[in-house]
C-alpha cells in the first residue's frame, strides 16, 4: 500500500500555526484590506508634493511607517496560509491579489521616497536630529545612500506597476515544484514508497536503508529531469532580469547591484565562497571517507551523504520533548529571550506536520508587533531540534529587533541573517553534548551536527552559491545559458569540492532546481557567512560568557542600524578577513578528531 503525505485539512490542528492571531477570519482579513488601500489614498493625497516642513515630514515618517505595519500583516495572512496549501481555492486567490495589491500600492506610493532624498540635506539633518526623529535616522540615511541608484519618479511608477511580471519567476518556480511536478512511486523488499518534494528530503534522503536512498533518489530527479528546461528558462529569465535592472540603476555588473543591499564587499563575498571551496572542502571530504568506513563501504555517493553517520537506529523526539530541551537550552540567552521562545509554543507560531503542496524546508517569517511564524517539515528524527533552534533564532532576533527598532528602519542585511540561527545550533549542540550521556551517544550527536549544522549551511547553501556565481558570470560574458549548461555548472562544482571521494550519482547536476534561494538574490553564500558568526558566538554563549550574552542581545535588538560587518565586530567576531572562516573550519576538523578519540 502507498501512503500519501495528508491534506492540509486532515492535520491536528494544535501542531499547526495559528494565523488567526494576525486576522480572526477571512471576513475580518478583507475588511482590513479594504481599510488598507483606503488609507494608503488618503496618504497619498495628504503628502504628495506637501513634505518640506519639518512637522509634515515627521507626521508622514510615522504614517508610511503605520501602512507598512498593516501590510505586513495583510501580506503574512495571504502567503503564510498559500505556504502551507496550494490546494486552497481561497488562499490562492488570497496571495494573488496580494501580489496584485503590493504592486498597486508601490506604484502608489513611489513619489514618497523620489521627494524624501530630494528634500533639502538640512531638513532632513533637523529631523534625524530632533527627539522625534532620531527612530527614523537609520532609514532616511539607508535612502540617501541608495539615492545615486533612483530613477525619475515616472520610471519608477512604471517599473513598480510592472514588478509582478517583470518577477514573477519565483512564483513559478514555486508553482512548478509544488504543484505540477510528480515522481514515481518505487518498491523496496515488496513496499511501494511514494515520492514527493517532502518525502525526499525529509524522509528518503536520509533512510538507513541503501536500497530506499538509492530508489528514491533515482524517482526523485527523474520527475526534475521531466522539467528540467522549462525550470532552466525560468531561472535564466530571473537573472537576465536582474543583469538588465542592474544596469538600468548604474552599476557595473550584477553581482554589484546585488551586493549593494547587502553591505558587502565583492571582496568578502568571494572569498567566503573561495576559502570555503578549497579549505573547508579537504574537511568535508575527510568526514565522508569517515562515513564510508563507519557503514562498511568502500566509497559514499551523494545519495548517501546525508544518511546519519550512526549505523545505530536514528534517534526520534516528540514535539513535546523537544520544546522542553529548547527552552533549557536557550534560557541562558536570558529572560526576554527565553519569553519569546515559550510564546512561540504557546502562541502556536510554529507549523510542523509535512502535508501536501506545503513548501519544503523550513523559514521563519517575523511581521512586526506580532509573532514569528516557522514552517518546518517535522520528521521526529533527533536533528529536528536544530532545526526548530535555528528557526528560533530568527523569531529571537527579529523580534528583539522589532522591539527596539522602528518599522522602518532596515533590516539586519542578509550577510548577517544567518548568524543568529546557527548561533542557535551550535548553542544547542553544546548543551547536548554537556548531557551525562555515553561516549557513543556523543559520537552520535557530533555526527548529527556536522551532517545538519555544517553540511547545510556550509556545504549544501554554499555548493549553490559556487554554482550561482557560475552563472551570473557567464551571463556577464553574454555567454548562451540553458539547461545543459546549468547542469554542467553544478557538476562542475560537485566534482571540485568533494574530489574522488564521493561519487557523484548521475542526477546530481540537477541539485539546482530543488533550491528557491537563487530567487532571493544573492542569499546562499550568506548562510556559511552567518555560522561564521555563530561558531564563535554560540560556543562564547554555550560556555555561559556573560559579556558574549549581553554584546550578543545588544546586536540582535540592533538591526539595520549597523552594516552586517560592524554587527559581527560588534559581538567580537571580526569579519574583515578570513580568519573567522578558518577558525570554524577548524572547529569542524577538531568534531571530527573528537569523534575518532570517541570511537
Amino acid at each position: 500500500m502507498t501512503q500519501q503525505l495528508p491534506l492540509r485539512h486532515e492535520l491536528p490542528v494544535e501542531e499547526t500555526w495559528q494565523l488567526e492571531l494576525l486576522f480572526d477570519s477571512q471576513e475580518t482579513y478583507e475588511e482590513a484590506l479594504g481599510k488598507f488601500k483606503l488609507q494608503l489614498t488618503q496618504f497619498v493625497e495628504t503628502y504628495n508634493g506637501k513634505l518640506a516642513e519639518e512637522e509634515v515630514l515627521l507626521a508622514s515618517l510615522k504614517d508610511y511607517g503605520d501602512l507598512y505595519q498593516q501590510l505586513y500583516h495583510l501580506s503574512a495572512y495571504a502567503s503564510l496560509a498559500y505556504e502551507t496549501d496550494k490546494l486552497n481555492e481561497t488562499f490562492e486567490i488570497n496571495m494573488s491579489q496580494m501580489e496584485d495589491l503590493y504592486e498597486w500600492q508601490a506604484k502608489q506610493l513611489t513619489f514618497y521616497k523620489h521627494q524624501l532624498v530630494e528634500l533639502d540635506s538640512a531638513v532632513l539633518e533637523a529631523v534625524s536630529n530632533s527627539e522625534a526623529g532620531a527612530e527614523y535616522k537609520a532609514y532616511l540615511e539607508d535612502l540617501l545612500r541608495k539615492k545615486e541608484t533612483f530613477l525619475s519618479q515616472e520610471v519608477e511608477e512604471v517599473l513598480s506597476g510592472l514588478d509582478n511580471s517583470i518577477f514573477n519567476q519565483y512564483r513559478q518556480y514555486l508553482t512548478m515544484k509544488l504543484q505540477d511536478m510528480t515522481f514515481d512511486n518505487f518498491e523496496v523488499e515488496g513496499k511501494t514508497y511514494a515520492n514527493s518534494f517532502n518525502g525526499f528530503e525529509g524522509d528518503y534522503e536520509v533512510h538507513p536503508n541503501s536500497e530506499v536512498r538509492k530508489k528514491a533518489w533515482a524517482s526523485f530527479h527523474d520527475g526534475l529531469r521531466r522539467f528540467e528546461n522549462s525550470a532552466a528558462v525560468n531561472y535564466i529569465n530571473y537573472v537576465q532580469t536582474q543583469k538588465k535592472m542592474a544596469s538600468l540603476r548604474g552599476f557595473d555588473t550584477t553581482i554589484d547591484y546585488l551586493l549593494f543591499d547587502q553591505k558587502v564587499s565583492n571582496e568578502a563575498y568571494n572569498r567566503q565562497i573561495d576559502i570555503i571551496m578549497s579549505e573547508f572542502a579537504p574537511v568535508m571530504r575527510r568526514y565522508a571517507r569517515m562515513l564510508a568506513q563507519e557503514h562498511g563501504v568502500e566509497k559514499v555517493s551523494l545519495a548517501d551523504i546525508k544518511m546519519s553517520f550512526s549505523t545505530a537506529e536514528a534517534a526520534t523526539i516528540s514535539i513535546a520533548d523537544s520544546r522542553e530541551m529548547i527552552e533549557e537550552a536557550l534560557s541562558v540567552l536570558g529572560e526576554e529571550y527565553s519569553d519569546i521562545v515559550k510564546t512561540a509554543f504557546e502562541e502556536r507560531w510554529i507549523d510542523y506536520p509535512m502535508n501536501q503542496t506545503k513548501s519544503t524546508g523550513g523559514f521563519c517569517s517575523t511581521i512586526y508587533n506580532g509573532p514569528s511564524y516557522i514552517l518546518l517539515n517535522w520528521t521526529g528524527l533527533m536533528s529536528e531540534v536544530l532545526v526548530l533552534a535555528h528557526e528560533l533564532g530568527h523569531a529571537g532576533h527579529f523580534q528583539l529587533t522589532n522591539r527596539n527598532q522602528n518599522i522602518l528602519t532596515p533590516e539586519a542585511s542578509l550577510y548577517f541573517i544567518e548568524a543568529p540561527s546557527t548561533a542557535n545550533e551550535v548553542i544547542m549542540c553544546q548543551y547536548l553534548l554537556n548531557q551525562p550521556i555515553s561516549n557513543e551517544q556523543k559520537r552520535i550527536l557530533i555526527g548529527e551536527f556536522i551532517s545538519r549544522t555544517y553540511f547545510h549551511n556550509m556545504v549544501t547553501h554554499l555548493l549553490e552559491a559556487d554554482f550561482q556565481r557560475k552563472v551570473y558570470l557567464a551571463i556577464e560574458k553574454g555567454d548562451v545559458l540553458n539547461a545543459s549548461r546549468l547542469n554542467a555548472f553544478f557538476k562542475e562544482t560537485l566534482q571540485t569540492f568533494w574530489g574522488e571521494d564521493v561519487e557523484i550519482n548521475d542526477g546530481a547536476e540537477l541539485t539546482w532546481m530543488r533550491q528557491p534561494h537563487y530567487f532571493i538574490g544573492l542569499y546562499s553564500y550568506t548562510y556559511s557567512a552567518g555560522l561564521t558568526i555563530g561558531t564563535q558566538i554560540g560556543q562564547r554563549i554555550a560556555n555561559r560568557e556573560e559579556a558574549a550574552i549581553e554584546s550578543w542581545l545588544e546586536v540582535l535588538r540592533a538591526g539595520g542600524t549597523l552594516n552586517p560587518i560592524e554587527l559581527a565586530a560588534k559581538a567580537g567576531v571580526s569579519m574583515k578577513d578570513g580568519e573567522a572562516l578558518r577558525t570554524a573550519i577548524s572547529f569542524v576538523d577538531g568534531l571530527l578528531d573528537q569523534m575518532e578519540a570517541l570511537k
